[in-house]
């Protein structure tokens, strides 16, 4: 299956922060010095149990999709209440998010993806849905309908997966399977993982040219004012 996916010619898509998606717009820089503009914020935690555990809960708008994400589930053989839960942790029902790392829509598909599957209209419900149900479905058959390494693959990919043979120690996928099997048990609470995750250090640089434009890069750069920034996140 995976030889299948890697033989694909995928043609590159560019998302374009000013596209009508949410209210706010926010940006970051990536590793190699890019900013990239996104809209969905990873989730902060509430409703936090005195056991520590967290509660969870469908948005309101899951009834708006429900009627098409049965149709697409039962046509692809994967179980419409997992797609739900895989929408809801992915992008709240929010049709036109974008997250920090470039992916699209309700089922937050990442461009190469959303082209892998024939995706034209990224923010398109009905296609979006369509794109992120075979996506599972095809992970489902890599993984012999092991549905916490599809999740996990779903959130961290494949070849991450298959390289540890089991869920990748990254706090983010770890809550990500915690969070979308807790809905789709329909027992709605998770204990927030406890290990370590990975540190990511991130360090660029950024300079203000003449004409006061700022400029950022990956690389040291030879100009007076230029700046070393550098940070640690989890993932």
């Amino acid at each position: 299956m995976l030889k299948a996916f890697r033989k694909l010619a995928v043609p590159t898509l560019v998302i374009w922060a000013g596209i009508a998606c949410a209210n706010s717009v926010l940006w970051k820089i990536d590793e190699q010095g890019r900013k990239v503009f996104y809209n969905n914020p990873p989730k902060v935690k509430s409703n936090v149990t005195q056991s520590g555990e967290v509660l969870l809960g469908y948005s309101s708008r899951v009834d708006e999709y429900s009627e098409l994400i049965r149709t697409i589930s039962q046509r692809h053989g994967v179980d419409p209440e997992l797609v739900k839960a895989v929408i809801q942790v992915e992008s709240n029902y929010n049709d036109r998010a974008v997250s920090h790392k470039g992916a699209c829509g309700l089922m937050q598909l990442m461009p190469a993806t959303a082209a892998r599957y024939g995706v034209e209209s990224i923010f398109e419900p009905a296609q979006n849905i369509e794109g992120g149900v075979r996506y599972l479905r095809d992970l489902l058959e890599l993984f012999n309908s092991d549905v916490r390494l599809t999740v996990a693959a779903y959130n961290a990919g494949e070849n991450r997966v298959q390289q540890v043979n089991g869920i990748p120690d990254f706090l983010e996928t770890q809550n990500y399977v915690r969070k979308v099997m807790a809905l789709y048990s329909g027992d709605m609470k998770y204990k927030p993982y406890g290990g370590t995750g990975r540190i990511r250090n991130v360090t660029y640089f950024k300079y203000v040219d003449s004409k006061g434009v700022t400029h950022y890069s990956a690389s040291p750069i030879a100009y007076p004012n230029a700046t070393k920034v550098s940070f640690s996140y989890s993932w």
